[in-house]
């Protein structure tokens, strides 16, 4: 399951809290196959540059552990051998995956690898899949065939041919972790943007323009947060070409098919790891189906855009616009 490369719009501005001398900091660096920006505020360069760059290398960390693109990736020798012996972040980070995918009733998936490989294989090819095709490869999902041996630590898969991709959570578990290592230098406040998976922290308000799916020039709020993160999964960056038609990359695992219920969905949490997940699951529910699935979760907004262009969003949405 791939989450969309997100753009935005991302500016930021003082409220009363910050330091006395303090500046703002911002350094960027292309990581996990997208622009990652981070913005700290503090007294001096010199420190402000070590801090962000140690968080740059707790993400390229992160990207080498999980990334199914990484050939010697844990992820990447578990795919290949069917059982691997793996370390427990990863243990952790598919059990958090497999809440989320028991909570959604199969809507996300990190087993839904397969069906995405078979679609970017036909899109090379210039052809559609088959039917039959999109059904036996179906066959291959099914995150509760995934086995994990926590004692051992080795996770193993029940069926040949099983491979998981954690992409649609991972990212937000990179800048949860990159936040994490600057707040243990010492960062009281700043912000990471990984290609539009943003968790902002600290006592300053940071001012987000959400774009507008359909025009790059236009954004659809601005939206006033702290101490929160934000992301959105959307049709509009990355996507299959097949007979000029235009096919999401978020498959939905339970059809084997691109969702197409929305074009955009932002969610609003408490952490980025929890909102990259949760993005996808909304956009492939669609607004009716997620505004049931959302309202069982605390402190957690939404903001969908449907195929016709119309907004949904959470009761408690407009607060922070």
């Amino acid at each position: 399951m791939i989450n969309i490369k997100k753009i935005y719009l991302i500016f930021g501005i003082f409220l009363a809290g910050c330091s006395v001398g303090s500046k703002e900091f911002s350094y960027s660096k292309i990581l996990i196959g997208t622009t990652v920006e981070i913005k700290v505020i503090a007294n001096n360069e010199a420190s402000a540059k070590e801090s962000i760059y140690s968080a740059f290398n707790e993400i390229a960390r992160i990207e080498d552990t999980f990334s199914v693109y990484k050939p010697y990736s844990e992820v990447s020798m578990l795919n290949k051998k069917g059982s691997e012996i793996v370390s427990d972040e990863v243990i952790r980070l598919v059990k958090k995956a497999n809440h989320f995918s028991e909570i959604s009733e199969g809507v996300f998936d990190i087993t839904v690898l397969p069906v995405i490989n078979l679609w970017k294989y036909c899109a090379k090819m210039g052809i559609k899949p088959r039917k039959q095709k999109i059904e036996d490869t179906r066959k291959l999902v099914g995150w509760q065939n995934v086995l994990i041996d926590e004692k051992n630590r080795r996770i193993s898969f029940r069926k040949k041919g099983m491979k998981i991709d954690l992409g649609g959570i991972a990212k937000g578990y990179a800048v949860d972790r990159a936040v994490g290592v600057l707040k243990e230098s010492g960062i009281n406040t700043g912000m990471v943007n990984a290609g539009g998976d943003i968790r902002c922290f600290g006592k300053k308000i940071w001012k987000i323009a959400l774009q507008n799916p359909r025009s790059k020039k236009d954004y659809i709020t601005v939206l006033k947060v702290k101490d929160k993160s934000i992301t959105t999964s959307g049709d509009y960056e990355r996507y299959f070409l097949l007979d000029k038609e235009k096919i999401s990359h978020i498959i939905n695992p339970l059809t084997g098919h691109s969702a197409e219920k929305s074009i955009s969905s932002t969610i609003i949490a408490e952490n980025a790891t929890d909102a990259d997940a949760l993005a996808t699951i909304t956009f492939v529910l669609g607004p009716e189906k997620a505004s049931g699935f959302i309202k069982n979760l605390k402190n957690t907004e939404y903001l969908i855009i449907d195929k016709e262009r119309r907004i949904y969003k959470s009761p408690g949405f407009s607060k922070y616009e």
